[in-house]
């Protein structure tokens, strides 16, 4: 009797192997992508220096390849700010925006303001969930700012979401993203 074996690979998959295409193509778009988030780590530490930034990156973020700009560079579980920008392989681009709730009591009901309604906000403390089909997020446009500020966990997290397309740069809005709330930070801090 034959058996009949569970990891067989179907026509798509031997299709795949076979071919060097796929390999070679994600590894020339891995490395442009890698350089464009270099990049914008380089921008970002022209207006903020000193502080520095990583770059990292896998293969299994819900089963689809990542890479990660974290600025500034954390080294511990604690930090006080985080501007972290997201390649989502086949999903989306995203610049995120951790805020300490205490280390910036001061301003925290404030960089509300600075939030589109089509942003996203973290509704619960899973800090490092990136998918916004989750139930960790709600969009701004459907919360309002009491139930904003009463959020659970020891930081806002927010999210914009730029959908795949082609241009220049895929991290090209990050900037301007960013500076918005770091400005505001900056001038709030030296306000107090």
């Amino acid at each position: 009797m034959e058996q009949k074996w569970a990891n067989n690979l179907n026509n798509d998959e031997f299709n795949l192997i076979q071919s060097i295409w796929y390999p070679q193509v994600k590894k020339s778009a891995t490395e442009k992508i890698k350089t464009q988030l270099f990049e914008l780590g380089n921008d970002l530490e022209k207006d903020l220096p000193g502080f520095g930034f990583k770059i990292s990156s896998g293969e299994n973020y819900k089963d689809l390849p990542y890479m990660v700009l974290d600025f500034p560079k954390i080294g511990g579980p604690k930090f006080s700010l985080l501007l972290r920008t997201m390649f989502w392989w086949g999903k989306y681009v995203c610049f995120q925006l951790f805020l300490h709730k205490e280390a910036h009591e001061g301003v925290s009901n404030h960089w509300i303001n600075f939030v589109a309604d089509t942003d996203w906000i973290l509704s619960n403390e899973n800090l490092w969930s990136n998918d916004i089909h989750s139930e960790d997020f709600i969009q701004k446009q459907h919360i309002d700012l009491k139930e904003m500020t009463q959020l659970p966990g020891e930081y806002f997290k927010i999210m914009r979401v730029i959908e795949m397309k082609k241009p220049d740069n895929l991290f090209e809005e990050a900037i301007g993203f960013y500076k918005n709330f770091y400005i505001y930070l900056l001038t709030s801090k030296e306000g107090s």
